[in-house]
This record gives structure tokens, sequence and C-alpha cells, in this order.
């Protein structure tokens, strides 16, 4: 899923997490080369010639709002200082804000089959579908333009992405965790080719979507790779063949931050932020032998699931080819129908990526259906078992869980297909002038 950072990053925060988090060896113990994968994404990025590997330089510059390479200001520097308010009050006013970070977090079934299975692919799919999402949102990215001019749609940013695989230590143990933190930084070029600072509203608004976009991405790649999914009761993709037992065993640290919350009363996506800072242990060096070591050995308590998992998969993957689905366009059309149809029971003017959010998530089936594509094999044909549905098919925590089949498609076929519902549909965002209630029939204006 994907979270935003409640506050933006000041110029000296960016600078800080650059250097002990984001390019933090200590957070990459499963890395080949202990480095951590980092790349510049976005328009700007390619525009400007950053590619690769984030540099230390460019980083500081952009976090001061320049240049990354000739160190021209893009955008005003606001140096914090302190004077004496009303009343004869301090006051600090606010740094520079350098961006923000946005971290995608992939599920723990896939994190243990990337780092503790030793699947590269896997890895290689969560880091695409933070591409796709990323390259989505930066649509959606607006200029702030000041006074009681209205923010300007640019669909443009630049953004620096660090990838770790461990959790915060919880009582010396670095649980597997594959997530990638992006700093979107606070610039923006207009159309005129000025740039301005970032109006970070539309950042905010698009988490939801965001989070869409990543899940289904991820899923379609696994699919593909030959893993079985199943929705997870938060709506995430997860990877079947893993116990209850071992995921809690697997997620020390999540269970640290919900106990914390259940303790002192609290919920909420801002009261899980607080909770997470508040319980944070401080980071042991920790070798990467003895990391892995420890996953290893808590993997063999549990009888090296995601061994068993890679191993079916890979086989799973040799049949594939043979296997004929529907058209992607097909099911995303049926999907955008049906978020059409329900989101505008309620109101007449929707925001575009709730749309394409509902038709996501919808195109995610509770059971494999000739419209969502095959037949899973671990489902047989309810005429077969002289059941009245599909069968159930694995165990999870002592129960059978119905196998899950995402429609291989993301929104690359929701914008072909739009105008395919036969509706013209309303958006409060177009995706140049931010003009609302701007009619749209499927295509970017």
């Amino acid at each position: 899923m994907l979270t935003m950072s409640s506050k933006p990053l000041s110029a000296g925060q960016a600078r800080t997490y650059h250097a002990r988090e984001f390019a933090s060896e200590q957070a990459n113990y499963w890395s080949r080369d202990q480095q951590g994968h980092s790349e510049w994404q976005g328009k700007l990025a390619e525009q400007w010639g950053l590619e690769g590997a984030v540099g230390n330089e460019q980083f500081a510059r952009l976090s001061e709002g320049q240049h990354p390479t000739t160190e021209d200001q893009l955008v005003r520097h606001q140096v914090s200082r302190t004077y004496e308010g009303k009343g004869g009050k301090e006051v600090t006013s606010v740094e520079h804000r350098a961006g923000w970070d946005a971290t995608f977090s992939a599920p723990k079934s896939v994190s243990l089959t990337a780092l503790v299975g030793g699947d590269e692919r896997v890895r290689e799919a969560h880091r695409e579908s933070v591409r796709v999402a990323l390259g989505e949102i930066e649509h959606y990215t607006q200029a702030r333009i000041g006074n009681v001019h209205a923010p300007e749609t640019t669909g443009k940013f630049v953004a620096a992405t660090f990838e770790h695989d461990t959790a915060r230590p919880v009582d010396g143990y670095a649980a597997p965790q594959l997530h990638t933190h992006a700093v979107i930084f606070n610039v923006t070029e207009r159309e005129n080719g000025q740039t301005r600072s970032v109006q970070s509203h539309e950042l905010y608004a698009s988490q939801h979507y965001g989070t869409a976009i990543y899940r289904a991405e991820l899923a379609t790649r696994l699919q593909k790779l030959g893993y079985e999914l199943e929705r997870g009761k938060d709506g995430q993709p997860e990877i079947r063949g893993y116990t209850k037992e071992y995921m809690e065993a697997s997620s020390p640290r999540r269970q640290q931050v919900k106990d914390y919350k259940r303790e002192q009363g609290i919920d909420g996506a801002a009261a899980g932020q607080i909770a997470a800072h508040r319980t944070r242990d401080k980071k042991e060096l920790l070798s990467p032998e003895e990391v892995q070591r420890q996953h290893r050995e808590l993997a063999g308590q549990f009888g090296h699931q995601a061994d068993r998992v890679v191993a079916e998969a890979q086989e799973r993957a040799h049949s594939l080819h043979r296997e004929q689905t529907r058209m992607p366009e097909q099911t995303a059309q049926q999907a955008v129908t049906y978020a059409r149809d329900h989101l505008f029971e309620r109101n007449a003017v929707q925001d575009r990526r709730a749309l394409y959010e509902t038709a996501l998530n919808r195109g995610m089936a509770r059971s494999p259906t000739p419209r969502c594509g095959r037949r899973s094999s671990a489902a047989p044909n309810p005429a077969s078992s002289g059941r009245r549905g599909p069968t159930r098919s694995r165990t999870y925590a002592g129960r059978r869980s119905r196998p899950t089949i995402w429609c291989g498609w993301s929104a690359r076929s929701l914008a072909r297909c739009g105008r395919a519902t036969g509706a013209v549909i309303k958006t409060q965002c177009c995706w140049k002038a931010g003009i609302a209630s701007t009619p749209w029939t499927g295509t970017r204006s």
C-alpha cells in the first residue's frame, strides 16, 4: 500500500534521512550489493538527465530547491528563523519544504517470497509496480501559483526512490519487509517553462488511488510468474501458501504498533504514524549474515514455506502460456461500467481517481469465474464436486480459503476503455486545467 508522510520533509530532514534512512546499508540486509536499489523517476528527472542510482549531490540540491546539475535556484528558498511574535511569544518560521516521503509497502507474503524464498523476479515485480503507480500519480501534480490564483496541473515532478528490505528491529529482530521510499521533491514546471513549488493537496488525495494502482500492477505480475493469490483483509494481493502463524511471527513490528495504539486508545492513519514513531527501537548494527540467519531460522520453524511457494510457482509458470484469458479491455470495460453505476448512484460529480480506484478493486474477484479469466487449478469445477460454488482450497489459520484471480489489466487498460462504457463521465479534475465538473469521455484532455 501507499502511505504519505503526514508533514512535508524540511531540507534538513531530507538530508538527514538520505544519509541515515534512505541510503543506509543497515536497511538492506538482503540486497546483493548491500547498497540497496535507488533510482530517479518523473518527467522532470528525464528532462534534467537524471538516471540510474540517486546521487548524494543531486539529492541535496533538490532538497534545497535547486537544479540538480546547474545549482540554479528553482523555487524560493525559505530559511528557518526565530522571531518575537504577538504577545512576546517566540515564533520559529517553517524551513524550506524539500518534499514528501511516499512509501510503497509490499504485502507480507510478497516480502517473504522475495526475500526469504529468494525469488528476485518478485522483487522486480514490486519495483516495476512502484514505477507505474508513481507515474500515474504524477499526472495529478500541481504547481502552487500563489495569491488568489488556482493551482495549475502540470503533470510533472521529480522523485528519488530507495528500496529497503527489512522493517525496524523489534527486540533485535529485523523482519523481512520489502518497501520503497519515494521522495517527491517540492518542484514542478509549468507549461510556459517556469518552475514552481508543488501544491501538495492532490498528492495526498491520490493515496488511495496510488495504492489501487500498485496492488493491481503487482497482482498482475505475480500471476504471470505463476503465483496464486488471495485477497487480504485490507484488499491487498497476498501470495497463497503461508500460514497465519508464520505471517504473524514475521511481523513483530506491526504487532508492536498495534499494541501501542490499543494501549493509548488511539486509532486511524495519523495515529498509526504516531505509534510507529514512538515505538521505534534503536537500530542495532547486525551483520547481514546474522539477519539472514534469523530469517532462515524462523522459516525453518514453520516448515520453510517460502521455499515451497517459490518452487510451486516456478512449476506452475511453465504451463501458464497454454492457458488463455479474456481480453484485458473486456474485463476493464466491465469494471469501469460497474464503477460508473456504483459511484454515480450517490453523487452526480466524481473524481476520476475514485472511478479508477473502484474499477481496479472490482477487478479482483472473490472466486475464479469466466468473467475474470481462467479457472484456478486449485478450484475444481463445481459441477464435478457436487457443490454450488468454488471449493475452498487452502488452509489458512485452520480455515479453508477461496482462491482469488486478479484480472490481467491495470490503469492503462482503464484509460483506454472509458469511452466503451457509453457514458460521458464528469470529474472534478481534468488533466491540465484542474477545472471542476469537466465532462470526461475516457481520454485525457
